[in-house]
C-alpha cells in the first residue's frame, strides 16, 4: 500500500515536471516574438512635412536646418525634437515620438504667438550702459531734482547716499508670457568738476515666473521696457537748463 502511494507521487512530480516545462518553452517562445527587433519592424519610419511662420528658424535636435518650411524623418522608436525661433515671437518646441503609440501626422503647422515682452520693450544703447548725465545746478539743487525725476519712474529708492552721490532704485518687476523682466536705476557721482552724474539703466530678463529676487535666473537683456525710455533722456535735459 505504502510502496503504491510512493510510485503513483513520483508519477505525479515526474507529469507536473513535464507540464512546467512545456509552459517555460510556451513562454520563451511568445517572447521571441517580442524582442525588440522584432517590434521595431512593425514601427515603420515617419516623414513628416513641418511648416511654420515666414522667416522663422527651425532646428531639429538643436540643430538649425531651414527657415519657414523643412521635412524630418522620426525613425522606429525614436523621436525627433523640434524648436521654432523667430524674432518677436515665443519660441515653440514639438517632440514627434514614433513609437506605435503615438499619433504622428504627414505635416504639422508650429504657429507661434507675438512676444509680448519684445511688442512692450525697445532696442536701446541706454539699457545697461553708463550714461552722463552733465548738470549746470548746484550739487544740493542736482541732487533733489533727480529724486523727483526718478521718482516719477520708480515707486521705491532702495538706497540713497547723498554724500557719496550714491542712488538706486528697487526693481520693478513685470510679467509676461514668456519672460520675466526687471528694471532698476542707479545713479552715481562721475566727476566733482564739472559736476556730472552717471546713470545706468539696468534691464535683465528671465524665464516666465521667476521671483524677482532669483538673481542667478536673470541675464542683461538689450531691450528696455518702453516705460523707462525717457528716464535717462529726461534726466539730461531737466539737469542741463
Amino acid at each position: 500500500m505504502t510502496v503504491g502511494i510512493i510510485v503513483n507521487l513520483k508519477t505525479s512530480l515526474f507529469l507536473m515536471g513535464i507540464q512546467i516545462k512545456a509552459l517555460l518553452f510556451c513562454c520563451l517562445a511568445a517572447f521571441s516574438f517580442l524582442t525588440p527587433e522584432v517590434v521595431a519592424a512593425k514601427v515603420k519610419s515617419k516623414k513628416i512635412v513641418i511648416n511654420t511662420e515666414n522667416d522663422a528658424r527651425i532646428f531639429v535636435d538643436g540643430k538649425l536646418v531651414n527657415n519657414t518650411s523643412t521635412e524630418i524623418k522620426v525613425a522606429a522608436y525614436a523621436q525627433v525634437n523640434i524648436r521654432v525661433e523667430k524674432v518677436g515671437f515665443i519660441t515653440q518646441e514639438r517632440n514627434y515620438i514614433n513609437d506605435g503609440k503615438h499619433t504622428l501626422p504627414s505635416t504639422d503647422y508650429i504657429k507661434l504667438e507675438k512676444d509680448d515682452a519684445y511688442e512692450n520693450s525697445m532696442v536701446t544703447n541706454l539699457a545697461n550702459q553708463d550714461i552722463d548725465v552733465r548738470t549746470s545746478h548746484e550739487e544740493e539743487e542736482s541732487w533733489k531734482l533727480i529724486n523727483r525725476i526718478i521718482t516719477g519712474y520708480f515707486d521705491v529708492i532702495a538706497v540713497t547716499d547723498k554724500a557719496t552721490g550714491y542712488m538706486c532704485t528697487a526693481w520693478v518687476v513685470k510679467s509676461f508670457k514668456a519672460a520675466t523682466i526687471r528694471t532698476r536705476l542707479i545713479i552715481k557721482t562721475g566727476n566733482t568738476d564739472p559736476l556730472t552724474y552717471k546713470a545706468k539703466l539696468v534691464s535683465e530678463i528671465a524665464p516666465p515666473g521667476v521671483s524677482a529676487s532669483s538673481d542667478e535666473s536673470f541675464r542683461n537683456w538689450d531691450r528696455l521696457l518702453r516705460t523707462f525710455e525717457n528716464v535717462v533722456p529726461e534726466l539730461q535735459s531737466r539737469l542741463a537748463k
